[in-house]
């Protein structure tokens, strides 16, 4: 079932105890604040229902339905519902009956297919059309009930009647956290309309308060990718329509809208391992951070900036208290998970935090705490999206046999199977001599090898035999690195599986193009950031000034970490708009950019497939110029950055 659901169901528990009584005209009658608990309510009902004439029976089985829907136990509920004569019901218990079967038929259940969940709640539907009478009813049953009805036409993917049902009982709410939460219905059911189907519904035959709800979620998609536009654009909004009810009861996503303030901090504090096991990694960090920063020290306002070397510090605390006691108001780092683990340990983070690594504590409560990683799991993640796209869905796996080959697999298969694809094998590779055997396991050319080497010891000859491979999946997963990778695709293509497609990470390129080792690539596709694959022209320039600059920056992990630190610095200021805004996206040199509600920040990256040993780009995030009447000279370049238009040269 829908979260939508689920969560509308927990939220009046207590109504429906409530309402019961009003529900059974002949079954006796108290007031809610006299109710026992609904299990000795229930079992009392139960067994004056089983000893009560038929008159009085089916009532009371209502009204223990209802009790048992309280009690989220559903399956219960329907079990009597099914058993009730509605012969025997007058029509207020015909309603509460209608209601409460409506309700019930909304959950789910994991065990039934596709189809039939969609038979109930259609059904669902159905019981509740079926109730004529509402005003026999009192308000509170009246408003329970649009609440049910709204979400059977959300399961069934009406959202049109989904929002209107709870449009129409605003007025009857006199709870601001209930209209709150009832508002946040509304803009979730229209959230899943169209910005095209939003355009054609606006009309004069709706009412001024449904016309301001589908504006509102239409300017919201429209403009959401550019914050600062569409925080004019709702202003426009409020002017037409000043007292509407998302207004004076904001939906969540219209709270961020109102309350997002960009950070401008005055001194900037990171915390890197600049000595010790780590130097490399941290001074990559630390040269794309200085990068940055120098590309806007001509701005008037332009921060401070000091570095911390980590590994000369006691603890990550010690590290983070120091630039905190020096006046840090922004903190980027650590790259130490244990460290970031460490200062999360705080009850109030003294500064917002913009962490370099993946903490393994919850972090979520911190609201000024952010995480920017480079991950193994992501990009497994984007690979299993990027195969799905292509209209793959049966895919095996060549992982090496190590706990980054685990983790990557298992973050693969578990969105794949999301998506509705399935992973049908994995095979492990951990010594290079063995990649050939590990190969034909793969694609199932082991046996028929064997098939072949036993009729010839059998029939004492050699024979010509046909060698074939498995003809069940549609795509390998290839995890590996690039002089890996040049011994495994050869195996793959001459055990009959060239025309497998085949689909890796950025772990497979070397970060510069090498087209005499890399021909052996031909073919595979994987994702990496726009600094090493990107063909966009200002990506491109970005390339060739840095390999004058210094050549090793593009080798390897390098150029991540340095995309990572100049991206840190860039997103710093920008870090609450991409939190607020869902579809805001920032270009940087490590990808697409976004930043989920709760801090992570996820970066998506450009594909590109070798040919001929060298990568051309295959899907990349293009920001064009955008040439709007709202636009000024003054975010005319910001916002060609955020447009999200898809440039795929792929089919």
């Amino acid at each position: 079932m829908p979260n939508y659901i689920t969560h509308s169901i927990k939220l009046v528990a207590f109504a429906l105890v409530s309402l019961l009584m009003v529900a059974c005209g002949s079954t006796p009658s108290r007031a809610p604040s006299g109710l026992p608990s609904p299990s000795e309510n229930l079992e009392s009902i139960l067994k004056q229902a089983d000893q009560a004439e038929p008159s009085r029976k089916n009532p009371l089985l209502v009204q223990a339905s209802g009790i048992l829907l309280a009690n989220n136990r559903p399956n219960k509920a329907l079990e009597l519902l099914a058993h009730i004569d509605t012969r025997y019901l007058n029509n207020r218990q015909k309603d509460s009956y209608h209601l409460f079967y409506g309700q019930a038929l909304l959950v789910d259940d994991p065990e039934a297919p596709a189809h039939k969940q969609k038979e109930k709640y259609q059904a669902s539907l159905t019981q509740l059309l079926s109730i004529n009478k509402l005003s026999e009813h009192s308000v509170e049953w009246q408003i329970r009930y649009s609440q049910v009805l709204s979400d059977s036409y959300y399961a069934n993917n009406n959202y049109f009647e989904s929002a209107k049902q709870r449009i129409g009982i605003n007025d009857l709410i006199d709870q601001q956290a209930l209209l709150e939460q009832n508002n946040e219905k509304i803009w979730l059911a229209i959230n899943q309309m169209s910005i095209e189907f939003l355009q054609q519904i606006i009309s004069d035959f709706n009412s001024q308060r449904v016309n301001g709800w589908l504006e509102i979620v239409h300017i919201n998609k429209k403009w959401g990718s550019q914050p600062d536009l569409l925080v004019k654009e709702m202003e426009q909004w409020k002017q037409r329509y000043p007292l509407h009810p998302a207004t004076l009861a904001q939906p969540k996503s219209l709270k961020r809208v109102v309350m997002t303030e960009a950070f401008q901090p005055k001194n900037i504090a990171v915390l890197l391992p600049l000595s010790g096991r780590f130097a490399r990694s941290g001074k990559m960090v630390h040269d794309g951070l200085l990068a940055a920063h120098y590309r806007q020290k001509d701005q008037l306002e332009s921060p401070t900036i000091r570095f911390y070397d980590t590994n000369k510090l006691v603890s990550g605390m010690a590290s983070y208290q120091k630039a905190i006691d020096e006046g840090a108001e922004f903190i980027i780092g650590p790259l130490d998970k244990k460290a970031i683990d460490e200062i999360l340990q705080q009850d109030i983070l003294s500064a917002p935090t913009l962490f370099l690594n993946t903490a393994t504590t919850d972090f979520s409560r911190h609201k000024t705490a952010f995480q920017f990683v480079l991950s193994a799991e992501d990009e497994a993640i984007q690979a299993a999206h990027r195969a799905w796209e292509k209209g793959y869905r049966k895919g095996i796996a060549f992982v090496p046999d190590t706990q980054r080959g685990k983790r990557s697999t298992q973050a693969f298969k578990e969105y794949f199977e999301q998506l509705g694809g399935e992973l049908i094998e994995t095979q492990k590779y951990s010594d290079i001599k063995e990649l050939k055997s590990n190969v034909q396991k793969l694609l199932h050319v082991d046996t028929s090898i064997k098939r072949k080497t036993r009729l010839e010891q059998t029939l004492g000859r050699n024979i010509e035999f046909d060698i074939r491979r498995r003809k069940d999946a549609d795509f390998i997963f290839m995890l590996s690195k690039p002089a890996e990778a040049r011994r495994i695709k050869p195996f793959i293509n001459f055990y009959f599986a060239l025309d497998l497609p085949v689909i890796s990470t950025s772990r497979i390129y070397s970060g510069r193009p090498k087209p005499q080792l890399d021909n052996e690539l031909d073919g595979i596709e994987f994702s990496d950031i726009p600094l090493y694959i990107s063909q966009q022209a200002d990506i491109e320039q970005t390339r060739d000034f840095i390999k004058q600059i210094d050549s090793d920056i593009l080798k390897n992990n390098n150029g991540r970490l340095f995309s990572l630190g100049f991206d840190a610095y860039q997103i710093l200021s920008q870090l609450p708009k991409l939190q607020a805004f869902p579809d805001y996206r920032w270009y940087g040199l490590s990808g697409e950019i976004g930043v989920d509600e709760d801090g992570l920040v996820h970066r998506f990256l450009t594909w590109a497939k070798f040919k001929r040993g060298i990568p051309e780009s295959t899907k990349e995030r293009i920001p064009p110029v955008i040439n709007d009447e709202h636009l000024t000279d003054e975010n005319n370049e910001q916002a060609s950055l955020l447009s999200n238009t898809l440039f795929d040269k792929t089919n």
